[in-house]
């Protein structure tokens, strides 16, 4: 399967200093992370409000990971050594797909809620098969992009995206619990955190309602 344009132009060097790049975002975020989460004083995340230092530190990092690990992908094209249309086929569906349930997730859930806002506590919807559904659907997006590259490499950003978001889920859990006290503790014992059994056969019965 034939390399796509712009990997025949750029430098031998350059998907090193993207992977470093986009490396060194993700430790820095998730040091920070683990961080807060070991130590209740130090209030990284949930960030007290956008403007803050921790808010524009938290998705400045993270976007340059997403955004390191999508070109990183572009220029590590077909080192898998799965050069067949097949890739194609069943990464770009897996890819789109599960972006388009992450958008979809984010429009339930409401833009101040995203940004840890106390807005209400959401539970319907995909909430009621998945605590984070647009987490599970970012990495499965990643996946995606992973098959549809051939980059193993990329396969293991979708891992370290995992460990980000876990991170962020863990800090956020704890807040949730501060913000909803029994509600969340309710929602917190009956949904999981990711994925597992209850969320396919929750989603199997809304498919067939």
């Amino acid at each position: 399967m034939p390399a796509p344009l712009i990997t025949e132009f750029v430098p031998d060097a350059l998907p090193g200093i993207v992977l470093g790049l986009t490396l060194a975002a993700a430790a820095a975020l998730a040091g920070l992370l683990g961080r807060a989460f070991l130590d209740r004083d130090f209030a990284f995340w949930p960030a007290p409000d956008r403007k803050s230092w921790q808010h524009r530190a938290a998705f400045g990092l993270f976007r340059v990971f997403c955004g390191g690990t999508v070109v990183f992908a572009l220029l590590d094209w077909g080192t898998m050594g799965w050069d067949h249309w097949s890739r194609i086929a069943i990464g770009a569906p897996l890819m789109i797909g599960a972006f388009a349930v992450t958008l979809r997730g984010y429009a339930f859930l409401g833009l101040d809620n995203t940004y840890c806002a106390a807005d209400g506590l959401v539970t319907g919807g995909i909430y009621a098969c998945s605590r984070n559904p647009q987490y599970v659907s970012s990495v499965l997006a990643t996946v995606g992009l992973a098959v549809f590259a051939g980059s193993w490499i990329t396969l293991g950003l979708a891992g370290a995206l995992f460990g980000l978001y876990l991170l962020f889920a863990l800090n956020e859990e704890r807040w949730l619990h501060a913000s909803y006290g029994e509600r969340f503790a309710r929602y917190f014992q009956e949904v999981p955190r990711f994925l597992d059994a209850r969320s396919l056969r929750r989603a199997r019965e809304a498919l067939a309602d």
